[in-house]
């Protein structure tokens, strides 16, 4: 189950780690995630660092043998070697820019993350919780919470929301119908355990203040619990610069699925076509 004991918890908001988390919160290009018994600090979605738990008070790093090109690092993390590592970030993420995968639609999720975790001018509905969550048979690009704006308030049930990003016109749009009902029979037995599961997570994070938000939200946030019913989970197509002269994506095969009604799709990304032009011509006099 992810989530971390509460040393190593402690350990990343208080002790010898908490520059890690601090490193995060200042460098908007990182992104941390809760594992099982460890995290991973991601850079234009490849892992800069795997930090498990190997006892009290004993943590093991891995990183990708490419990116410590030219950094001599111990990779067993005391309060004696953290300091190393933190001043190796800077060339951990140029060895990523140099060796790491290159995929625009990975890094379009650590964008989205940070629009809706991290920038506090937007105050939007959702917020992520975790990045390749892996049930059985699915794993979702994201996983988050809706929070309808016109309806906050504190002690709320929050539905689950399970993301799949697309990018372009990524072939796999073809079928993702076919995606999306494999993934929803893979959680349907597990989505209690999925809430709990997110629920705990969420928690750890905000408590590592890596969800940057008002005050008065952040405090209502702590307060929210997550949605157990499979019948009130969400599943999120996001498509990133899809073409929409394209036929690739059918809205009939989704809008026939079982679980249509927990079905959103979203039209995101830079990508600039006049069909997506909102004319002001109505409202000239």
């Amino acid at each position: 189950m992810r989530g971390l004991s509460d040393i190593f918890f402690d350990c990343l908001k208080f002790g010898f780690l908490s520059g890690i988390t601090e490193s995060v919160k200042g460098d908007s290009d990182l992104n941390l995630e809760i594992r099982d018994s460890y995290i991973n600090v991601y850079y234009k979605g490849n892992s800069l660092l795997k930090l498990a738990e190997t006892g009290p008070f004993r943590y093991k790093a891995k990183i990708h043998e490419k990116f410590l090109e030219g950094i001599k690092l111990p990779l067993d993390f005391t309060e004696s070697t953290i300091p190393q590592f933190l001043s190796a970030i800077p060339l951990l993420k140029q060895n990523i820019i140099r060796y790491g995968k290159r995929s625009l639609e990975i890094e379009y999720e650590q964008m989205i993350i940070r629009a809706n975790n991290f920038e506090l001018r937007n105050n939007t509905e959702y917020f992520i919780v975790d990045r390749q969550y892996a049930v059985n048979d699915g794993r979702f690009d994201l996983t988050g919470i809706f929070w309808e704006r016109s309806h906050r308030k504190r002690n709320q049930e929050v539905p689950i929301c399970l993301m799949e990003i697309k990018f372009a016109l990524n072939t796999d749009i073809k079928h993702v119908h076919n995606q999306l009902t494999r993934y929803y029979e893979s959680i349907k037995p597990h989505a209690a355990e999925i809430a709990d599961e997110m629920q705990t997570v969420f928690r750890q994070k905000i408590e590592l203040g890596l969800y940057q938000q008002a005050t008065e939200r952040l405090n209502a946030l702590k307060t929210l619990s997550f949605s157990k019913s499979i019948e009130q989970f969400q599943l999120i197509l996001v498509l990133v610069d899809y073409n929409p002269n394209s036929s690739m994506l059918d809205l009939q095969c989704l809008s026939s699925l079982p679980f249509a009604n927990q079905v959103k799709v979203f039209f995101s990304g830079f990508g600039m076509w006049q069909e997506n032009v909102k004319s002001l011509s109505s409202h000239l006099s």
